[in-house]
This record gives structure tokens, C-alpha cells and sequence, in this order.
């Protein structure tokens, strides 16, 4: 389970994830399905460029983070929407570059709008229960 939780003004966005795998969470102004985000596997970046994307984006199993500039992220693009991405670290780290590209294997997509996130008190849950 991923969950978004509380965020006003200059807070940041606080990420539980509670399923068995590390996941990696990539935001954009687009839709990361329609708009594949390639950039994150570990063959497009050196090792320690690699290592920093996952200490700030990767979430291990049961564990929290908190994601500073995200709240401010929502706020400032356009049509104030943002789509969020799931990923398993997992797959970044077994696939070959071009096998990601022919599988992308993303989990799941957030599309939110800043009204979505204060509707729902700033929080999402993944898997989503729909």
C-alpha cells in the first residue's frame, strides 16, 4: 500500500509503502503510461546517478518517506495535474534496457489534480482499492 499523506503549504508529501516490494515513485506533468519514462533505468544513467535517483524516489518495503517539493510540484503545473508513476525497483534492476522498453512494466498511475489531493485529506493508497 502507498499512501500520500497530509500536506499544506511548504509540507512535504509523506509516502508509506506498505507491499513487498522497493518502489520507485517518477512524477511528470504527463501521463507516465502514455509518455514512457525510460530515463530511470539504471542502463540510461552512471551507477552513482543511479543510486542518488533511488535514495530520493525509492521507497523499500513497509517503510515511509517523505518527498519535499512534491506539494509545491501539484501546485505549479499545468492544469495543476500530476501524474504519478509506480514502479518495482525490482524490474529496473532485472530487465535490460531494451526489454524495459518493450515491457514497461509500470505498476500503476496516479492522475491528480490539486483539488483530487485536498479532496482526499493529501492521500492516495496503492494498490487503490477501485
Amino acid at each position: 500500500m502507498l499512501v500520500l499523506v497530509n500536506c499544506s503549504e511548504h509540507q512535504s508529501l509523506e509516502f508509506v509503502n506498505n507491499s513487498e516490494e522497493t518502489i520507485l515513485v517518477v512524477h511528470n506533468n504527463k501521463s507516465v503510461i502514455k509518455n514512457p519514462i525510460y530515463d530511470i533505468h539504471p542502463e540510461e544513467n552512471t551507477k552513482s546517478e543511479y543510486n542518488e535517483m533511488l535514495n530520493f524516489h525509492a521507497i523499500k518495503p513497509h517503510s515511509n518517506k517523505n518527498i519535499d517539493y512534491w506539494g509545491d510540484y501539484i501546485r505549479d503545473t499545468p492544469n495543476d495535474t500530476m501524474y504519478l508513476g509506480i514502479f518495482f525497483v525490482i524490474d529496473l534492476d532485472t530487465m535490460s534496457l531494451e526489454e524495459f522498453k518493450t515491457k514497461y512494466p509500470i505498476r500503476y498511475e496516479f492522475k491528480v489534480t490539486l483539488q483530487d489531493m485536498i479532496d482526499r485529506d493529501w492521500t492516495l493508497i496503492y494498490p487503490p482499492s477501485e
